[in-house]
């Protein structure tokens, strides 16, 4: 893989244990029988049957088993990434599944990083959720709301195990715990109408778009924060960032927040810049990115959105209000 060569697309799999993750991935595979995958797979424990039952074909499958990948395997992935650079190897699409255990955040870190990002393109985070289940487990299971908190497509799954009144409230549920994410309704893991590869979920422009279409939500955040410690916040700063004094806020509040900011997504109005900027934000990394100009008669202001636990809302929005121009 040279450094010219188009960057691969990244999807990564997540879900609690039983959602379907391997039988959805069986089904992809069979979407998209001209393509050439790259699969890891991973499993807490020595072997991994997912991996097993998966099939590989043409694609090339590798199995990763000493433990959660989003954790002491991260070091391993990326060694194994890097090795797969100096190789040279192609391929279409990258998906990465981590175990129904695991916080997907320290993988998706490591593909915001600058040398990834040269070579991998992170495209999209799909989670699954057994609709048969969710209702009990959302609760009980703090892994399940940081894997929805921080994905871009969502499939509730299984919705032959569940009634049109759970499906209702299962919807409502993610919907207040991430606005942003795209929900769809499976049965069987299968997607044979539903956009999963090339989504673009972390282009500028779709980020935009979702700032835009949060402003129409209203989450209930003292209710949620109740329910399952996970909060949303959206805020409006009118006027002009400082681009240094945001900065050096940035990287402080994340470096002192990284355990509970799960997500962030903003649209940024920085003073003498004609462009708006783009933030993205997973646990402690972040990108900045170019957006479309800005208009002569559009005000010019700012809009973040947060997702994570234990945020002080008040204190946040007097912290961004103090570093406009």
């Amino acid at each position: 893989m040279n450094e010219n060569a188009t960057p691969i697309p990244v999807t990564i799999v997540t879900g609690f244990l039983g959602a379907g993750k391997t039988t959805f991935l069986n089904g992809l595979l069979k979407k998209h029988p001209k393509s050439k995958f790259l699969i890891i797979e991973n499993e807490a424990g020595n072997i991994n049957i997912d991996g097993m039952l998966l099939e590989k074909n043409d694609n090339n499958v590798i199995e990763l088993t000493d433990g959660c990948i989003c954790c002491s395997l991260n070091a391993e992935l990326g060694t194994l990434l890097n090795s797969l650079i100096l190789a040279g190897a192609k391929y279409d699409y990258l998906i990465i599944e981590a175990t129904g255990m695991a916080d997907p955040s320290e993988v998706i870190q490591l593909f915001m990083g600058n040398r990834a990002q040269q070579y991998f393109r992170l495209d999209a985070v799909v989670a699954l959720v057994d609709a048969g289940l969710f209702l009990s487990q959302f609760t009980k299971y703090e892994e399940i709301r940081r894997q929805l908190a921080q994905s871009d497509i969502i499939l509730i799954n299984k919705t032959d195990l569940a009634t049109e009144a759970d499906i209702k409230k299962i919807t409502g549920k993610i919907k207040t715990l991430n606005p942003f994410a795209r929900l769809f309704e499976t049965k069987f893991g299968e997607t044979p109408d539903i956009n999963i590869l090339d989504s673009w979920s972390y282009q500028p422009g779709k980020i935009e778009k979702s700032i835009i279409d949060f402003s129409s939500f209203k989450p209930v955040a003292s209710n949620t924060k109740k329910r399952h410690g996970i909060s949303t916040f959206g805020f409006t700063i009118e006027g002009n960032l400082n681009a240094k004094r945001f900065s050096f806020w940035l990287e402080d509040f994340l470096f002192t927040n990284s355990d509970k900011i799960l997500r962030i997504k903003g649209v940024l109005s920085i003073h003498d810049m004609k462009q708006k900027i783009i933030l993205q934000s997973v646990s402690g990394n972040f990108q900045v990115l170019n957006g479309s100009a800005w208009s002569e008669p559009e005000a010019r202001k700012s809009r973040m959105v947060f997702i994570g636990t234990g945020i002080d809302e008040v204190a946040l929005e007097e912290a961004l209000q103090a570093l406009t121009v």
